[in-house]
């Protein structure tokens, strides 16, 4: 008896689009299939875009996300945490209806508030030098992770 195997193809790299709407407000568009092959690239994408610009706020929209695993969730988390550590709110928006029923099993969606606090004034921040999240001696978690439906 043979069985026979047939691989999924590797998902494509996501697409990643930032723009600034409004001063210390970065928007992020995220485009594409977010698993365990993918998930790397949004995670040093977000981190990334963190780094360079240190905003108050980052909005990640999610419309072109057509897949999130647990792999593209515990990205946003990392990143979430890497945000609150330098004062930024991180707000997930436009999630397709797959990707927030997956956020609403995880207890994210209701977890979590879609409006953004006030903004402080405009002030001169540089980012941490090291971004990249929790290590086994030194776990963190999110400070606060917004989705907005």
């Amino acid at each position: 008896m043979s069985t026979t195997f047939s691989l999924k193809a590797p998902s494509t790299q996501p697409h990643i689009d930032t723009s600034c709407p409004s001063p210390g407000t970065i928007r992020v568009a995220v485009a594409g299939e977010i698993d365990l092959s993918t998930a790397d690239v949004l995670r040093a994408g977000l981190l990334r875009t963190l780094t360079r610009h240190v905003p108050h706020r980052i909005e990640v929209d999610l419309a072109g996300i057509t897949f999130l695993d647990c792999s593209g969730i515990t990205a946003l988390i990392v990143v979430a945490e890497a945000a609150a550590r330098i004062g930024c709110q991180l707000r997930i928006t436009n999630p397709q209806p797959n990707v927030r029923r997956i956020l609403d099993l995880t207890g994210l969606l209701d977890a979590v508030t879609a409006r953004f606090d006030e903004m402080p004034l405009a002030e001169t921040r540089t980012a941490p030098a090291s971004l990249t999240g929790s290590t086994p001696g030194n776990p963190t978690r999110p400070n606060r992770l917004l989705v907005a439906a």
